[in-house]
This record gives C-alpha cells, sequence and structure tokens, in this order.
C-alpha cells in the first residue's frame, strides 16, 4: 500500500473536500477539530480575506504577448482575469453567507481598485473584456450587500465609502463598465446614517468637474432622502435650489400630473422651457410635456398648437402629421397642411422624405410629382422609392426623367456596384404603365454602348 505522501499530489480539491465531509460525519472529534479550524481560518481572523486577494492580485498581473516578432508586446489576460475573478466572486459571497461580511467587502472593493489600475489594457481586439460590466456588477451588490451588515465596523464601512468617491470619475466609469456614482449611493445608504448620507450628497454635488447627470441623481437623491425623514421644508428648499436641473424638474412635473396639479405642471414646464431657451437647448422635450399635459386634459385647440409646433421643430414628423389630422376639420386640412409645410425645414434622407410620404398618404399625386421633379428630391434613390405612387398619373414623364438619368449615371459610373444600382432603378420602373418595354428599350441602349462591360450586361440581363 503507498503511503499519504505518495497519494496526496494525487487528490483533488474535491477528493478532499468529500473526505473530510463524510468523516467529519462519522468522528465527533474531527468534527469539532475540523469545525474550529476552518471558523478560526474563514470567520475569526481578520485577514480571512488575505488569500483570496493575493489570487486576484496575482490574475490582474498576468500579462500575455501578443503581435508577431516585428511589433511584440505585452497586454493585460483578461482570460486569466475573468477565470479568477468569477471564481472568487462565488468564493466571497460564500464568505458573506456564513457571516463573515468583512471578508467580503474587502475581495469587492479590491475588485473595483485592481480593475481601476491605470496600467490596464482594457481593449485588445476581441480580447475578452467583454464579461467585465457583468462580473462589476455582481462585485457591486457584493459590495453593497457586505457594507450594510452590522458585523463589518463602522470604521471599515467609511474607509469603503471614501475610497468608492474618489472613483466617481475613475476610469471604469468612463469606459461604460460601471456607474461608480450609482455604486457610491447604494454603498452609502446600506451603511451610512441619513445625516452622514446627507453629508456625503452635499459633498458630490458640489464636485466642480462632475457631469450634469450625476450631479442631478445626487440632488433627487437628496431630496428623496429629505422627505423620507419627514423635513418637508428642507425637502422643498432643496427642490427649489436645484430646480434648475432638468431631471428635479421633470420629478416634480410627474409628481404634479399624478396628483392631476396640471396647472403646476404647466408653470414647470414652461419654466424648464425658459431656461433651456436661455442656454440656446433644444426646448423640443419641455414641448412635448406640456402637449401630454393638453391631451391629458382634452385641450384640443391647445394640443393642436402644440402638434404643430413640434411638427416645425422636429423638421417633419409623421407621427404629429397623423394627430393633425384628426384633429384638424377635413375641410380645412389641406389649405392648414401647406401653410404649416411651407414654414418647416422638412427632413430629406438619401430615398426617403416625411414631406413625401405626406403626399402620398394623402394620395396629393400632383405635389408628389412636383417635389420628385424639384431639386431637392431628385435623385434615382427618391424615384425608386415614390415612382410607383404616380403609376396612373405620371408615367410618361417619369419614365422620360428615369430613362435620362440612368443613361447619365451609366456614363459617369462604373465598377460591379455601379451596374447593381443601375439593375435597381429598372427594375423599380417596371411598376410604371409601359416600364418593361421602357426598361427593355434602355437595356437594349446599354447593350449596345457598353457591350465591353461584362458585368454589366449581366446585371440587365433580364431586361
Amino acid at each position: 500500500m503507498k503511503q499519504i505522501s505518495d497519494l496526496m499530489p494525487l487528490a483533488t480539491l474535491e477528493d478532499l473536500r468529500e473526505f473530510c465531509q463524510d468523516y467529519a460525519r462519522k468522528d465527533k472529534k474531527f468534527n469539532k477539530e475540523l469545525t474550529s479550524f476552518l471558523n478560526e481560518r474563514f470567520i475569526e481572523d481578520e485577514d480571512s480575506a488575505a488569500d483570496f486577494i493575493v489570487r486576484l492580485e496575482e490574475a490582474f498581473g498576468e500579462e500575455k504577448n501578443i503581435g508577431d516578432r516585428w511589433h511584440s508586446y505585452y497586454v493585460t489576460d483578461w482570460d486569466e482575469v475573468y477565470s479568477v475573478s468569477t471564481g472568487l466572486l462565488k468564493d466571497a459571497r460564500r464568505l458573506l453567507d456564513i457571516g463573515n461580511a468583512s471578508a467580503a467587502l474587502q475581495i469587492a472593493m479590491r475588485m473595483f481598485e485592481l480593475t481601476d489600475a491605470e496600467d490596464l489594457n482594457y481593449m485588445y481586439e476581441d480580447d475578452g473584456d467583454w464579461w467585465l460590466a457583468d462580473t462589476l456588477e455582481g462585485y457591486g451588490k457584493l459590495l453593497v450587500e457586505s457594507i450594510g451588515s452590522d458585523s463589518v465596523p463602522q470604521e471599515e464601512k467609511d474607509e469603503v465609502i471614501g475610497k468608492l468617491k474618489k472613483m466617481v470619475k475613475s476610469e471604469i466609469w468612463n469606459l461604460g463598465y460601471c456607474d461608480m456614482n450609482r455604486l457610491l449611493q447604494e454603498a452609502s445608504a446600506a451603511s451610512q446614517s441619513d445625516d452622514a448620507m446627507l453629508r456625503m450628497l452635499d459633498e458630490m454635488i458640489l464636485q466642480p468637474d462632475i457631469y450634469d447627470s450625476n450631479r442631478a441623481e445626487y440632488a433627487i437623491r437628496k431630496i428623496t432622502l429629505l422627505e423620507k425623514m419627514g423635513r418637508k421644508d428642507d425637502a422643498m428648499k432643496a427642490i427649489e435650489q436645484y430646480l434648475y436641473m432638468p431631471q428635479v424638474r421633470k420629478r416634480e412635473i410627474e409628481k404634479a400630473v399624478e396628483r392631476k396639479d396640471f396647472q403646476n405642471a404647466i408653470t414647470l414646464i414652461k419654466g424648464g422651457q425658459k431656461i433651456a431657451d436661455e442656454k440656446n437647448q433644444s426646448i423640443v422635450e419641455w414641448k412635448e410635456l406640456e402637449l401630454d399635459i393638453y391631451r391629458r386634459t382634452l385641450n384640443w385647440q391647445m394640443q393642436t398648437k402644440l402638434c404643430r409646433e413640434l411638427f416645425v421643430l422636429k423638421r417633419g414628423t409623421m407621427d404629429y402629421y397623423h394627430e393633425l389630422k384628426k384633429l384638424i376639420a377635413p375641410k380645412e386640412w389641406n389649405a392648414f397642411l401647406t401653410k404649416m409645410l411651407n414654414e418647416t425645414d422638412m427632413l430629406v434622407w438619401s430615398s426617403s422624405s416625411i414631406e413625401a410620404d405626406i403626399y402620398a398618404e394623402d394620395q396629393n399625386w400632383e405635389k408628389l410629382f412636383a417635389l420628385l421633379m424639384g431639386t431637392k428630391h431628385h435623385s434615382l434613390d427618391m424615384f425608386d422609392s415614390y415612382a410607383h405612387h404616380l403609376k396612373a398619373t405620371h408615367s410618361d414623364e417619369l419614365l422620360t426623367e428615369y430613362v435620362n438619368m440612368l443613361k447619365n449615371y451609366a456614363e459617369r459610373n462604373m465598377g460591379a456596384k455601379h451596374y447593381s444600382r443601375i439593375r435597381h432603378s429598372m427594375e423599380a420602373m417596371l411598376k410604371l404603365e409601359n416600364g418593361k418595354t421602357v426598361a427593355h428599350q434602355l437595356a437594349e441602349h446599354f447593350r449596345d454602348v457598353y457591350r465591353r462591360r461584362p458585368s454589366f450586361m449581366a446585371e440587365i440581363s433580364k431586361f
């Protein structure tokens, strides 16, 4: 029989765990000794997180060589970081579950510190840091749960909060891996007194380089906390103080709407519009909020006014066109639409146009034809998108123009991509009256002029 010194190197961790558990069930003395050892190792020892953290630090220290023999350099081995950090997250959660919240907190905080190191190579093609955001989310939840435990000394909690404050503009936040501002707020709420939380929020709001969206998030958290504490007067003062922030103002608008105080909601909206206008910012979102109030209160006159304003501001949208068409009397619609379109700098894309969509839906074929023949919409893409609507009224004119444009296009362009483009337009010609005949005649012209271009001939072979 072999000795234990020979056999131990062959044993896996699972082998040893299974043996210890089975033997502990049979032998009370061994059970007691093993329990005492494990308690001392993982619960009572102040450095019970140390070995786990060492493994994490070693993983982040691993590098791998990339490139070739001429351009070779080392980058962070994210495969190793992924393997170790995901496994340690489970170990740290087990520590929390058995009551060692302090060790779990230390491991979680160290993960954020290591990930935020300035010398880490985050991006290398498909190197593998795609998992990092999900993993940090898991460590963030662990941190918040751990820091909220009564077993963690307040001094240790305050130290972690101090570290998080310094990381709110960190590299991992800037790269989108973790919202450190949100983590700081949740960790503070779990570990600090209400008064300490208020001090922290005030401190973060006054930071000079903080993003406006984050400043507003801290302000809303402060207002919410004051309301929760029953300090209504202080909450109202904070609302007035931070009402210049759009997020705070929108919160108050939502609350006013919930209690059906629509007049106050309108007043708040008008204030938001004024601030945006003074700062040369878009007022569209404020107009949309105002429109929602008029929809709720069935104020059709103001609903019409706001829909029209928003149609012009947004350079034409089918949503407001449809809404206005329901609000305007049919006999007044054409004059109303013409005036509104004349005042709107309409959006035009390469192959579509809100104005063309409107004329097509209104079956205003003369205006659609005039639009296509005008400079702004005169292109093969536009013809391909809208000419079929005019089959019954303007086929001859459109086919003539199609032939002219395609002949000109073929003269100026060569290559498979362009030949495919010509074929696409010739297929669109088939949707027009007598389109098949004209497309065939055009194809014969191309076969005569460009017979030495085999790829072109192949594209138009069906015509």
